[in-house]
């Protein structure tokens, strides 16, 4: 039964991985109110404003509730809302900026 339980397991992670990939591969690059695509930096993060303006960031960013993109100031830097809603950043947190942004190749 154990035999039967690791195989599942495995399956599930497998699925889990590939999942993940997919949907990271996805959010990488995001099409701006002008239908340009824009792709987040290596090792970086991208986010979108309300009004379609893209914005990128060294490290991992996140869109406030009035609409703002902040970014870490690491790469692979974490970004979080904490529980009243302010941006808490590995390093420090930066305002996204669209220059930092790229095309896709």
């Amino acid at each position: 039964m154990s035999s039967v339980l690791w195989r599942v397991f495995l399956a599930l992670a497998l699925v889990s991985i590939s999942l993940e990939s997919w949907s990271e591969e996805d959010v990488n690059c995001k099409k701006d109110n002008e239908d340009a695509v824009w792709c987040a930096p290596e090792q970086g993060g991208i986010q979108q404003r309300p009004n379609g303006e893209v914005f990128c960031g060294v490290g991992q960013c996140i869109k406030m509730t009035n609409g703002a993109v902040v970014c870490s100031n690491q790469p692979h830097g974490r970004t979080a809302l904490n529980y009243i809603g302010q941006a808490v950043c590995a390093g420090n947190c930066v305002p996204g900026k669209q220059s930092l942004c790229v095309k896709p190749k």
